[in-house]
């Protein structure tokens, strides 16, 4: 099975799934707002999409990963509107019957969301300044 969304607000809790007989392997991946973006000190960024598009293209990625690496389970979840310094912006979980698979996918995931996810990042400021990072792909 394969979950993408787009998410507004704090990302749901992650539920400990049973029953995974199958599963050998199940990779988490939280990518975390830092404090700097571009050498400049933040205390935020603020994530925009074209929400159809980056939600066609989330789910085309994910079945893509899921294809190649012969995945038993994904899950992406990309935050969209202002995540604070330390929280969680991104969060895929990828299962497989080996290690290996899942975590090479997880890998490849990120990188192809980078590059071809309709997701534009903003570093924010203290003073509420926002700046442009581009694509949400650094």
């Amino acid at each position: 099975m394969v979950v993408t969304e787009l998410v507004e607000g704090p990302l749901p809790q992650l539920l400990e799934l049973q029953g995974l007989r199958e599963t050998g392997a199940e990779i988490i991946f939280h990518g975390r707002v830092r404090d700097r973006e571009q050498d400049q000190q933040i205390v935020a960024l603020y994530y925009e999409a074209y929400a159809p598009l980056a939600e066609s293209e989330l789910r085309a990625i994910g079945e893509e990963a899921a294809q190649r690496f012969s995945l038993l389970d994904l899950t992406c979840q990309h935050r969209i509107g202002e995540v604070p310094v330390g929280e969680v912006s991104l969060r895929v979980v990828a299962r497989a019957r080996h290690r290996e698979a899942a975590l090479e996918a997880v890998a490849w995931l990120v990188d192809q969301l980078k590059r071809r996810a309709p997701i534009w990042k903003w570093g924010v400021k203290s003073s509420g300044e926002r700046f442009p990072s581009g694509l949400a792909t650094k």
